[in-house]
Order: C-alpha cells, then structure tokens, then sequence
C-alpha cells in the first residue's frame, strides 16, 4: 500500500521510526540539452519536456543558446514538446545546434557571433508546439507561473548530467592544488603530476552543488571509494574500477606504508 508522504510521516512517527525530512520539491535548473538526452534523462510529455535530476523530474523546455542576435535580430523561441522542429533536430541527430534545457522564466543567451551575453531574457513560445499543444501559453514567465512551486532552493543552478555545477571542474582544481594534492584522509601524496587524476574533490554533506571550502575535501580515489555505502556504488563501474586498481598499482607499497585504512577492504574484495 502507498501513502502520500504526510501519510508515511504519521505512520513512521506510530511506529517509532524517525522522522523523515522532506526536501522542497521545486529547483531552478539550467543544463545542456544535448548531454541529458544521450544520458537517457529527458522525457518528452503531454505537457512539457521532463528532465530527471537527483532522481526527481522537473518539468521545463527547450532553447537555442546560441542565437544570431546581432546579425540577424533572430532571439530562439522555446519548445515544451517534440514538435516538426525539434523532431527533425532529434531524428537528424543535428546536435550542432546548442540546446539548453531550462525551467526558469528567464535565461541568458550569447550572441553566436558576438559572444556578447544578453542576460535574463524572455523568450516567446514556439508556434508549431502551440499549435501542437492548444494552449494558452506564450512566453517563458507564462510557463513559469503553471510550474508547481514549494519554495525555491536555489536562485540559479547551472549543472551537468551528474548534478555538478558547471564550473566544478575548475573549483575542483583549485581546491586539491590549495591542499597539494595530498589526501586529507590517509596523507598520501602524487608521485607524478599525471597521477593527479587519483586525487578527487569530496563533498562532505553530499550535496554536489554546495562548493564552499568547508564542504570540501581532497581525497585520494581509495579514501573517496570507501567514504560510504552510497561512494562504493558510484565506484562500482568499470571505469572506475578500473583507476581504481591502476592507482593502487602505483601507490601499493606506500599505501602499506601509511597504512591506508581500506587497502586491506579492498584487497579482499578484489579476491571474491
């Protein structure tokens, strides 16, 4: 049987279970079209274009980012459905086109030309999604305010398929080149310079957007697997189990050395 989430409350709080806290239920988000849809995290519905975040869906809609503004006054128009022309963008596979997924009443463009920045624009409703559509809808702010909305978590938030900021490879950087690339964890250091791909940036409270430096934390690939259960998934690809035992091949005898907590754990799981 399914309970509404006020229901479950009730029940857990009878039986003696702590309390769940409820997140808000409503973000502004701004990611790159493109990288969602090969991700498999669009979805395209009766009433607008859904993107799954953090294992949420977000309603929202579709826009060229980079319009020729300056040269030919030509401001994109926004898509909430897969219409004549986003269907032939989709089937053509014309993914040199720049589309931003968006369900905020205002976004920023660049000029494809100029690279001029025209900030907090309004942009106008596509007609052949009106016409798919029937509604009553006719620019971003219209669509914003049919939006459900609890409260708003964050102002802005530009993230990646993997829920990053944009920019968290580059504070990423700048954070483990502050720490020396030394995990804050076990200590152990790069001996190369290509070997600082073994060092992450941690977020302490998990939230992958809150970049402040004390939420942050160099660690080195072994101590970022083991952090916990929820680490040791994520860790649980190919990939990365692949630089994973390429790290440990490098740095066994100094992992030894300083006795690592999780070389031993990770020892015995690479027997079974």
């Amino acid at each position: 049987m399914l309970y509404r989430f006020e229901e479950l409350c009730k029940k857990l709080d009878e039986w003696g279970f702590p309390k769940l806290q409820s997140e808000s239920g409503f973000k502004i988000i701004r990611t790159d079209f493109e990288e969602a849809y090969k991700a498999g995290n669009i979805r395209f519905g009766d009433d607008g274009i859904y993107l799954e975040y953090e294992g949420k869906e977000y309603r929202g809609y579709m826009f060229i980012k980079e319009p020729w503004i300056t040269e030919y006054n030509n401001y994109p128009k926004f898509h909430l459905t897969r219409c004549k022309t986003i269907d032939d963008f989709i089937r053509n596979g014309r993914f040199n086109t720049r589309y931003e997924w968006s369900n905020s009443n205002v976004n920023d463009l660049i000029d494809f030309t100029t690279k001029k920045i025209f900030k907090d624009e309004i942009l106008r409703y596509c007609s052949n999604c009106k016409k798919q559509l029937f509604d009553e809808i006719q620019t971003t702010e219209d669509f914003f305010e049919t939006l459900e909305k609890t409260e708003i978590e964050e102002d802005n938030i530009e993230v990646d398929i993997f829920g990053y900021v944009r920019d968290f490879n580059k504070i990423s950087k700048a954070y483990r080149k502050k720490r020396n690339y030394t995990c804050e964890s076990c200590g152990i250091s790069p001996k190369k310079t290509v070997h600082r791909k073994y060092w992450h940036t941690h977020h302490k409270d998990g939230n992958k957007i809150n970049n402040k430096e004390s939420n942050l934390q160099c660690l080195c690939i072994l101590c970022h697997c083991y952090n916990d259960l929820r680490h040791e998934e994520n860790f649980d690809k190919n990939r990365m189990k692949i630089e994973l035992k390429s790290f440990i091949n490098f740095y066994r005898d100094e992992l030894i050395k300083i006795r690592n907590p999780f070389l031993k754990k990770y020892d015995n799981e690479s027997q079974h």
